[in-house]
């Protein structure tokens, strides 16, 4: 044998010695340690181009990759230095991510409770409020994508923090804003600095948590981001009718500002210090690659197909999620006839029951896959049925009654099956691509942000013209149910990026 032909040959494991440049694989060779690294789509592993094998007749099974920078997330055991963070510091992690999650979601509602003092004090209409929940989705929208990138670099604990610190700061400089355009301004501020929050939560889980513990760790987080929704419209609908909504806003914003210097103050060193973990070998022949961009040569089509579905499966996440945050209060106290203090409190009641829903859908869902071993996409596929059968028939039952204790309990219900997506489509992204958690929900994100801005308008402008929100339930149900059919269809659990 040629000494050609040998190193066409040689194991996986021999591709983490240093050399002067990539060898050329057979199609069955491949390594996961690699900085910059080539995703093969027919075994879906990272590699160096994966080259035809010797014998004229056999051909290769992919000629399509796509070009990734890694994460601390995803990569085969021995491949990672594994992590210096504890069981005790990974908890302090989880909490005080959860804290700031759940901070991000209170300072959103408490504008939706305050909503129709504004509209009083600064004489605007329902166009005026929707194009005020518009530009914080345009501020969140715009920094997605830097902010997964800046997550996957330098930590998603560190960004989170220091979002929180920024967007507290708009928060408290909401109050000086003296008019529309002004109150506009402030929201887009606030928007912009909080773009951080779903993307860096994504990352730090998957830099900081184990996989088998990450739906877990998941769905805490976002139960606390639920119950801040929540506590904001209950605290917010209290403190309006005493001091006024600018009080609010103070409060919040100093009090946020407060927390970000004190979490960053407990994170171990494992987060202050992070720098994605990648063998040594490996990062030795990639230093001078500092792109974070994704580049795609040749992607499949039928990979191409489950990224669109996962991104029209994030869009109608938004769209639903972000209509029942921004204008829940309204509706009940315009539709149901309910007071700003009775609709702040009662508001609250959906958010408490969606942060049960969050928690114990993680909780179940790591149960299935470790007590009972059922196949991760299995399990992911079971919860974004629940979460978008339930919230179709609950909206469709919702457009038919106005009592209010009735259509409070299909609210009720229909944020909490909602909820269930924290085990299914978040966690599916964990499952499939890690390396690029951050990265690619940054996206989704934002195409699913520029979707709940045209929700909100659409809903401002419905709700003016028809004076109630039942077109609105009608065609958000819709989306619902063609979200179901998009994942069941294309979303098997096929690794995109490992």
């Amino acid at each position: 044998m040629t000494a050609a032909s040998a190193s066409r040959l040689a194991p996986a494991a021999a591709l983490t010695r240093p050399r002067a440049r990539p060898r050329r694989l057979r199609i069955e060779s491949h390594t996961r340690a690699h900085t910059t690294a080539r995703v093969c789509f027919a075994c879906a592993r990272p590699s160096v181009r994966c080259m035809p094998a010797t014998n004229e007749n056999e051909r290769p099974r992919a000629r399509a990759f796509v070009l990734v920078r890694a994460s601390a997330a995803g990569f085969a055991d021995g491949d990672v230095k594994p992590s210096t963070t504890t069981a005790s510091q990974t908890r302090v992690i989880v909490i005080c991510l959860g804290i700031a999650m759940l901070l991000a979601s209170a300072d959103r509602t408490i504008f939706a409770a305050a909503a129709l003092s504004i509209k009083a004090e600064l004489a605007m209409s329902l166009k005026d409020v929707g194009a005020a929940q518009s530009a914080f989705l345009w501020g969140y929208g715009v920094t997605q994508l830097a902010a997964g990138a800046a997550s996957d670099r330098y930590g998603g604990a560190k960004v989170l923090l220091f979002g929180l610190f920024l967007w507290s700061m708009a928060v408290a400089l909401t109050p000086l804003s003296g008019g529309v355009y002004a109150i506009l301004a402030a929201r887009f501020m606030f928007g912009a600095a909080s773009g951080c929050a779903l993307p860096a939560s994504a990352a730090a889980v998957a830099a900081h948590v184990p996989a088998e513990r990450r739906s877990g760790a998941l769905s805490t987080i976002f139960a606390l981001f639920n119950i801040g929704s929540a506590f904001g419209l209950a605290a917010a609908g209290g403190l309006i009718a005493t001091f006024g909504w600018k009080f609010v806003f103070y409060l919040f914003g100093l009090f946020g500002a407060c927390f970000a210097f004190l979490a960053y103050s407990l994170m171990p060193e494992s987060v202050k210090q992070y720098v994605p973990r990648v063998s040594s070998a490996v990062a030795s022949e990639t230093t001078s690659s500092k792109d974070a961009e994704l580049e795609v040569d040749d992607l499949p089509t039928e990979v191409a197909t489950q990224l669109v579905a996962l991104l029209w499966c994030h869009i109608v996440v938004n769209w639903g999620f972000m209509i029942l945050q921004s204008w829940l209060p309204i509706y009940l106290a315009q539709d149901l006839g309910l007071s700003i203090a009775s609709s702040g409190l009662a508001g609250a009641i959906p958010w408490l029951f969606t942060a049960f829903m969050s928690f114990s859908s993680g909780q179940v869902a790591d149960k299935l896959i470790n007590k009972y071993n059922w196949e991760k996409w299995k399990v992911r596929r079971l919860a974004m049925n629940i979460a978008t059968i339930g919230p179709a028939v609950c909206l469709f039952a919702l457009k038919t009654t106005t009592t209010p204790a009735v259509a409070l309990g299909f609210v009720i219900a229909t944020l909490g099956l909602q909820a269930v997506a924290v085990a299914g489509y978040h966690s599916y992204l964990q499952d499939v691509a890690p390396s690029r958690a951050g990265a690619i929900l940054g996206f989704t994100n934002t195409v699913g942000v520029v979707a709940a801005i045209i929700a909100n308008m659409v809903t401002g402008a419905s709700v003016e013209a028809t004076g109630s929100f039942q077109t609105v339930f009608l065609y958000t149900a819709s989306m619902y149910l063609s979200s179901c059919f998009a994942w069941n269809s294309f979303l098997k659990g096929q690794m995109l990026f490992p």
